[in-house]
C-alpha cells in the first residue's frame, strides 16, 4: 500500500475508470463534482460536492488533502480545471494553460496547424450571428469553437441554413464563438497518443464508428486495429501526429486526435489534451496487450514506461456503445451482454431513468469483444 492521495475531478463513467485504477495502485482517492449520484462517487474513498470549475475551492481541497496528484480523464472542462489547479498548488501536470487554451479553441488550433502546413482545412471564425458571412463552400461544418460532446455540431447544406446553424453554435459556446469549416469526407479515425520525455511511445490508430443524419458525429464505437484504412494511410496518420506533437513542443502527456482519412490524406478534426471519453484504453488493452491508462499515470508520475503492443493477429476488436435517447427508463432486457464479450459494463440499473448527456443518444452501457477480420466488413456495415 501507498500513503499517496489523488484528487479526481468529476465522477462520471470516464472518471470511474481512473478511480478504479488509482485504487488498484493502492492510492487514496478523493473525488469531487457538482452533482451526486454518478458512478465515481461510490468508488472513491471520499466524495466532496464541489464544482470542479471553482478553482479556488478545489485548490483549497487539494491543499487540505495534501494531494499528490490532481487529475481527470475524458473531459475537456475537467482537464482545463486540473491544469489550473496544479499550476496554482504546484502539483505535477502535463500541459500548461496556454496549450490547453489552444486545443480548446478550435479556430486557434486550425490557425496553428495552417501556420505549420499541417492538416490545412479552410475555416472561418464567427462571433456575431448577424454579420455577413464570407463563406461559399457547401456542405460545411458549423461548431461551437469551444464546446465538447458534439453539442451544436451541424452539417450545413446551403447558405440559407448557415445563419441559423451559426447562431445556435454561438449560443452553445461558452465564449460565444463559432467556427465554420470545410466538410471532410472519408473514414473517421482516432489516434491515442502518449509522449514521454519528448518521445512518442504510443501512437495507436483506431477506426471511429459514428452516427449519421441528425446524430452526426456521435460515436457508436471503435475498432482496433482500424479495418477500413490501409496501412499506408495509417502510417500517414501516425506521421501527421508526429509532426503535430513536434509543432506543439510536447514533452510529456497523452493526447486524443480525432481525424478523417480524406482523398487528400488524413485531416484533423480536433485534438484533446487527455484520454478520450470512450474508454479506448480498455479496447487497446484487449486488442494490443498494454494498458494505456496505466502508462499515462506512469508518465504523469515521472516513471519510465514503454508499452509494447503485441503483433496484430487475425482479429479486429470492437468497443460498441449501447445507446438510447435520454428520458427513457433503462431496460436490461433491451441491451443484453454479448456472449463473447471480453468486457461489459452498464451505466444504469434496470428501470432507472436515462439522464441527458449529449441530449440525443446517450450511452447506457458498452462492451468489448473480438471480431474475426473476415467478418469485419459485414460488422462495419451493420453498425
Amino acid at each position: 500500500m501507498t500513503n499517496k492521495t489523488i484528487l479526481v475531478l468529476g465522477t462520471n463513467a470516464g472518471q470511474a475508470d481512473l478511480i478504479r485504477h488509482m485504487k488498484e495502485r493502492g492510492w487514496t482517492v478523493v473525488a469531487c463534482a457538482n452533482q451526486s449520484g454518478l458512478p465515481g462517487e461510490f468508488l472513491a474513498d471520499r466524495f466532496e460536492l464541489i464544482d470542479i470549475c471553482d478553482i479556488d475551492a478545489v485548490s483549497a481541497l487539494a491543499k487540505e488533502l495534501r494531494a499528490d496528484l490532481v487529475y481527470s480523464v475524458s473531459s475537456d472542462i475537467a482537464m482545463k480545471a486540473a491544469v489550473q489547479i496544479c499550476e496554482k498548488v504546484g502539483l505535477p501536470h502535463f500541459y500548461d494553460s496556454k496549450l490547453i487554451h489552444l486545443l480548446d479553441q478550435k479556430h486557434e488550433l486550425r490557425a496553428h496547424l495552417s501556420a505549420h502546413g499541417l492538416s490545412e482545412v479552410p475555416f472561418l471564425k464567427v462571433t456575431d450571428a448577424d454579420e455577413k458571412l464570407d463563406w461559399s463552400a457547401y456542405p460545411c461544418m458549423v461548431k461551437p469553437s469551444d464546446a465538447q460532446g458534439q453539442r451544436g455540431v451541424q452539417i450545413v447544406a446551403n447558405a440559407d441554413a448557415l445563419k441559423a446553424a451559426v447562431a445556435e453554435a454561438i449560443q452553445l459556446s461558452p465564449q460565444k464563438c463559432a467556427i465554420i469549416e470545410q466538410y471532410l469526407t472519408g473514414v473517421e479515425v482516432s489516434s491515442n497518443v502518449l509522449v514521454s520525455k519528448g518521445e512518442i511511445i504510443v501512437n495507436e490508430v483506431s477506426e471511429r464508428l459514428v452516427h449519421q443524419g441528425a446524430l452526426y458525429g456521435i460515436p457508436k464505437g471503435h475498432l482496433v486495429p482500424a479495418y477500413n484504412v490501409t496501412e499506408e494511410m495509417q502510417e500517414a496518420t501516425r506521421e501527421l501526429v508526429r509532426q503535430v506533437v513536434k509543432s506543439l513542443n510536447i514533452q510529456n502527456g497523452c493526447l486524443y486526435f480525432q481525424m478523417k482519412i480524406t482523398p487528400d490524406g488524413p485531416k484533423i478534426i480536433e485534438i484533446a489534451p487527455r484520454l478520450d471519453g470512450c474508454h479506448m484504453w480498455r479496447l487497446i488493452r484487449h486488442a494490443r496487450g498494454f494498458d494505456f491508462l496505466a502508462a499515462t499515470i506512469d508518465v504523469l508520475l515521472g516513471l519510465d514506461t514503454k508499452p509494447k503492443a503485441r503483433p496484430t493477429d487475425a482479429k479486429v476488436h470492437e468497443l460498441i456503445f449501447q445507446q438510447t435517447p435520454p428520458g427513457n427508463a433503462f431496460s436490461l432486457a433491451a441491451f443484453p451482454k454479448p456472449e463473447d464479450a471480453l468486457y461489459h459494463e452498464y451505466r444504469y440499473q434496470d428501470g432507472e431513468d436515462v439522464k441527458p448527456i449529449n441530449g440525443l443518444m446517450d450511452v447506457v452501457g458498452y462492451y468489448v469483444r473480438p471480431v474475426m477480420s473476415a467478418e469485419a466488413e459485414k460488422f462495419v456495415a451493420e453498425k
